[in-house]
């Protein structure tokens, strides 16, 4: 596409005459003008402006203070814009990582701009040169990404892209991560309810997502019965976790253990001959998931 440069004075500027470059949408129309800026344009008139093929070096004809007298031709190197660009993606998958935050500050913590990943984890922002910066990435279930970095010493001929791939490491947390509400059991049971079925698909979906997860299962149990019985019935349901998950094709060494601990760990108050709710020994009955490793 060819760019047209223009002078005008019918467009704000910087007094009379000044450098103008027209901007085209996709449809290559022309939807807007920019004024060039100093030091192309000046008080006075600037006109005839021609940049060479490689968009370093150029001529402006002015009559600007300082010239020869009346209209002169100025030669000048442009320096042209250091662009950022990189992609966050996901430490443990290598994912991308979509709609994550990415702040950008100078050294001193003063934020410069903000932009949000693209679906392919990328963003893309003009900086200024030499100056050092801090990046930060951040989004829910993702603990922050810190990166700091330099625009010092880039070479000034060329259009310099700087690449920063950061990785993001997401939060250790089953729950967390696949948005789990706590898995329940009947009173004295331990087959899957149709409600725990949802919970532990999610569980699975979560496995798939990132292959390389290892889990520990535990199985608790509220207050009622005597403590051998809780411990046996906290195993069986445990086993019914762990069988659920594998019949779901996660290989079951992924699931280094399973085990119940009965009563031993309530959440609440409700012990032995302590008053409680149906709503509050229920919270008792619940299967909890420890992750061994990510990767």
């Amino acid at each position: 596409d060819e760019t047209l440069y223009f002078s005008s004075d019918g467009h704000v500027g910087f007094g009379l005459l000044d450098v103008f470059v027209s901007i085209k949408n996709e449809n290559n129309e022309i939807v807007n003008v920019i004024n060039l800026g100093e030091p192309i344009n000046s008080k006075k008139d600037d006109f005839a402006y021609f940049l060479s093929k490689d968009g370093f070096k150029g001529y402006i004809s002015s009559n600007r203070k300082g010239g020869m007298g009346g209209d002169d031709v100025y030669a000048f190197t442009r320096i042209p814009p250091l662009t950022l660009k990189g992609q966050i993606f996901d430490a443990i998958n290598n994912e991308p990582v979509a709609g994550a935050k990415v702040v950008l500050s100078r050294e001193n913590g003063e934020e410069l701009t903000y932009f949000i990943t693209e679906e392919d984890g990328a963003y893309e922002h003009l900086i200024p040169r030499d100056e050092k910066f801090i990046l930060k990435g951040s989004k829910e279930k993702y603990q922050d990404a810190i990166k700091e970095f330099s625009s010092f010493g880039l070479e000034k001929k060329t259009e310099l892209i700087v690449n920063l791939n950061i990785p993001m490491a997401p939060i250790e947390d089953v729950v967390v991560l696949a948005d789990l509400e706590t898995i329940y059991f009947d009173l004295d049971k331990h087959n899957i309810r149709p409600d725990a079925a949802v919970e532990l698909d999610k569980v699975v979906a979560l496995m798939n997502k990132y292959p390389g997860m290892v889990i520990r299962l535990e199985s608790h149990t509220d207050s009622r019965a005597n403590d051998d019985y809780n411990m046996r019935l906290s195993n069986r349901r445990a086993k019914s976790t762990y069988d659920y998950i594998v019949s779901k094709g996660i290989n079951a060494d992924r699931i280094t253990k399973y085990e119940g601990f009965g009563e031993t760990q309530l959440v609440n108050k409700c012990s032995n001959n302590v008053p409680c709710s149906e709503q509050e020994h229920q919270l008792n009955r619940r299967t909890e998931f420890i992750i061994i490793k990510m990767k």
